[in-house]
């Protein structure tokens, strides 16, 4: 599970250091399994773009995928399609795709190639995420919470503001999705 984060975010610390750290986050939110959570979520969402673009999930290639998202911009349709993928970066043939609107649209828009296509944008919003996740949960502590992610790589000091608001923003999400839930 680690690995796959890590491969994805491709973080400048150790794997053995970002598996303590996403450890002591898991262990801090009493074992829980919110990166197990994370991790069902992006491939529940990349497939279900997929198969939006009318690809197969199980042979598809991360060729196929890339040019698919690259013509989801070219007929106007990546907005509707990929909505709700901010954080989804999936590993395919041992190459990451990311499936954030902004990425894709940058990638298109530049016509860039499958080898130097970018996700820094997708990777950032995972970061959030992650962060978010266990800020949000129950059993953590805030303030460890952040000194954990800021010592494994997930909060850098050039994106703190960012993941500050991202956080935020998930958070008063959330609320808003379970106060329109409660009235249904």
């Amino acid at each position: 599970m680690t690995h796959l984060l890590q491969s994805v975010l491709s973080t400048e610390y150790s794997e053995s250091l970002f598996s303590a750290g996403l450890a002591q986050l898991e262990k801090s939110a009493g074992n829980s399994g919110v990166d197990t959570r994370i991790i069902a979520d992006i491939l529940e969402k990349a497939h279900k773009v997929m198969r939006k673009l009318g690809l197969d999930t199980k042979d598809t290639t991360a060729r196929e995928l890339y040019q698919a998202l690259l013509s989801s911009v070219r007929q106007g349709t990546c907005e509707s399609i990929l909505l709700d993928s901010d954080y989804v970066l999936l590993p395919v043939n041992g190459k990451v795709i990311s499936f954030n609107l902004i990425d894709v649209i940058n990638n298109a828009h530049h016509e860039l190639s499958f080898e130097k296509q970018i996700a820094s944008h997708g990777q950032r919003s995972l970061r959030g995420e992650i962060v978010g996740r266990y800020l949000s949960h129950g059993r953590t502590d805030n303030a460890t919470t952040k000194e954990i992610a800021s010592s494994m790589g997930l909060i850098t000091d050039r994106h703190t503001w960012f993941d500050e608001w991202y956080t935020k923003y998930k958070i008063e999400r959330k609320q808003i999705d379970n106060d329109t839930e409660e009235l249904r």
